[in-house]
């Protein structure tokens, strides 16, 4: 749904920019568009009401142009946006007046509505500099803004180097599709890495990690493109894809247990969790078998990770946190999520013996987990030194090239083959 008068509104917004625009560069006259998001417009129809949500958004839109001077505009373009033109402003001084404008939005439903409603918004802003003088190209970078304001967790973000944007954004559409490709052309392998019992020096169980075959035949890893796939959308796809590989290799060898990663969006995914319950179904299967998730902030999705996690474990397997210490949230959600191991982060671990402030973080870290009765992993073990410490913290186990880099062959088969 969009707002009754949107794309009437959208026009004009269009007008009254191309208007701006010739202005600008006939005076020389800074300009900036700054597109004003209503981040939470769901909740405030949901409790307010179709019609009482439209006059919501069509009164603060008012609100906003008392705020302007004479040379300003603001314009509802949608259901959820709100487009203002700021004409004679510095960069800074468009940044000020974007989050005064923020701050008078948080504020409106206590200081200027009898109904009980908080309205979030998000700004991102172009300076009209920045765009090839049409009116459909400041929209679109101020609209990349917002969206890199959203990803950023940020209230406010200003369009910056065109060229910059247009390379990244490329940059990500190229290494999407490669491992998209790489997936639609059966391209994507699992190496392993060992991770070592500390006690015994023996393998305890190996990591999967996920590699894809390049056109030359080598192999590289597909960590880069984690990240991608989790902003392009298929995550779910690729983690999908590895949970059916891993578990097929589990089945398939006895006496080797293995360990994957998931993604925060595959551990929210009720499909990802069915799957898992299908492939997971034979308790010898899933009790070989370690799932490593990341920490999470948010309340309601940790409710999810909290469902998904006690969901794996009553299958058999063992729950481990990845990058443990980096995040400010890891020592909370240690009494909230009931995981068996912890994995310290490699950029702690990696200058262990010449960093005391490292070795005084991971002992810290290492005698938390004790305490709560959790195995723990130090990952980037690089050399013997490195290890004879964590050894003397009482490491349970240990991860890294100083045992064995990942490989694309099976280690536990007397007869090595391919991945």
């Amino acid at each position: 749904m969009t707002s009754r008068s949107g794309l009437k509104k959208y026009d004009e917004i269009s007008s009254i920019l191309l208007e701006k625009i010739k202005e600008a560069k006939k005076k020389s006259i800074s300009t900036g568009l700054v597109c004003v998001s209503i981040d939470n417009m769901p909740m405030i129809i949901s409790s307010q009401g179709d019609s009482d949500a439209e006059n919501i958004i069509d009164e603060l839109t008012q609100y906003i142009t008392k705020l302007l001077s004479s040379h300003d505009v603001a314009v509802r373009t949608g259901q959820d946006q709100i487009h203002v033109i700021l004409t004679g402003y510095s960069p800074q001084g468009m940044r000020d007046k974007a989050l005064e404008i923020r701050k008078e939005i948080q504020d409106y439903g206590c200081k200027h509505s009898i109904r009980p409603i908080q309205i979030m918004s998000t700004l991102g802003a172009v300076n009209i500099a920045e765009t090839n003088n049409t009116a459909n190209d400041a929209v679109n970078k101020a609209y990349i803004a917002v969206s890199e304001a959203k990803e950023n967790f940020k209230h406010y973000v200003e369009y910056g180097n065109r060229e910059k944007h247009e390379r990244e954004s490329k940059n990500q559409m190229i290494l999407a599709s490669y491992l998209q490709n790489a997936l639609l052309k059966n391209r994507l392998r699992m190496a392993f890495q060992p991770i070592i019992d500390a006690k015994t020096g023996n393998i305890s169980y190996y990591e999967s990690l996920l590699r894809i075959v390049n056109d030359d035949g080598t192999t590289s890893s597909a960590g880069p493109f984690i990240p991608i796939a989790e902003k392009m959308g298929f995550i779910d796809v690729i983690d999908g894809f590895v949970l059916q590989l891993v578990a097929e290799e589990i089945r398939n060898s006895p006496n080797v247990k293995l360990a994957l990663n998931i993604s925060n969006a595959s551990m929210y995914d009720s499909n990802w969790l069915e799957m898992a319950i299908k492939l997971l179904d034979d308790v010898d299967v899933a009790s070989r078998l370690i799932v490593e998730i990341t920490e999470t902030s948010e309340a309601q999705n940790q409710r999810k990770v909290l469902h998904c996690i006690n969901t794996l474990q009553g299958l058999g397997c063992e729950i481990a946190l990845d990058d443990f210490g980096t995040g400010y949230t890891s020592f909370s959600q240690l009494k909230v999520l009931p995981v068996d191991i912890i994995k310290i982060d490699g950029s702690f671990v990696k200058n262990i013996a010449a960093n005391p402030e490292n070795k005084f973080f991971v002992k810290t870290l290492l005698d938390f987990s004790n305490s709560f009765g959790l195995k723990s992993v130090a990952e980037y073990v690089e050399n013997g030194e490195t290890a004879k410490i964590l050894m003397d913290m009482n490491v349970d186990f240990m991860q890294g090239n100083y045992f064995s880099p990942a490989v694309n062959y099976r280690t536990w088969l007397s007869e090595k083959g391919e991945a």
